[in-house]
């Protein structure tokens, strides 16, 4: 069975193999399944391990999705993951109520905004030490390596830092208007 460093990396995972290949019509996602020493994560034939440990060391570095490199989703898949999370956070805020927005309305936006910025972190952990963009070896799925071949500029240092300033920095801005704090 494959394993995830956290929930949030399992269902990354578990949402982009979904997109990618549905299940079939009457499969649902589960909710996690605590067993003896991980929770597992199920969508129709995908089935995703999270060792607790893992979780709660994560948790407790804030490291959303995980210390460490993933093994299971790649670059490709991270940037993806967050330029969807940026796009749906700019749509979400535009849509604030301009004069008085719900705490959930600030919540969702703050939420996607933070999970863009950290799957740009995640991308960051595939660059080696010094160099200027990706290796090859960081894009394994289909999505991944297609992205990386039709936009290889996406995946230089400067790109994804201007990205994580560009995240960090909306979300920055958002907390300071909205007095919300991660």
């Amino acid at each position: 069975m494959l394993t995830a460093r956290t929930l949030a990396e399992g269902q990354v995972y578990v949402a982009l193999m979904a997109a990618a290949e549905p299940p079939d019509a009457d499969a649902v996602p589960e909710p996690p399944v605590a067993g003896d020493e991980a929770w597992t994560l199920t969508y129709g034939d995908i089935r995703v391990e999270v060792p607790f440990a893992s979780e709660q060391v994560s948790r407790r570095a804030g490291a959303r999705y995980g210390l460490g490199v993933s093994q299971l989703v790649d670059a490709g898949q991270w940037s993806q993951v967050a330029a969807s999370y940026a796009r749906r956070a700019f749509d979400a805020d535009m849509s604030l109520d301009p004069v008085a927005p719900s705490a959930e309305q600030v919540r969702r936006v703050d939420q996607r905004w933070a999970a863009a910025a950290d799957a740009v972190r995640e991308v960051l952990k595939f660059l080696p030490e010094g160099a200027g963009e990706v290796p090859s070896e960081a894009f394994w799925s289909e999505l991944g390596q297609r992205l990386h071949a039709g936009e290889p500029e996406r995946f230089t240092r400067e790109k994804l830092l201007d990205d994580l300033e560009y995240y960090q920095g909306t979300l920055d801005d958002f907390r300071a208007l909205h007095g919300t704090r991660g």
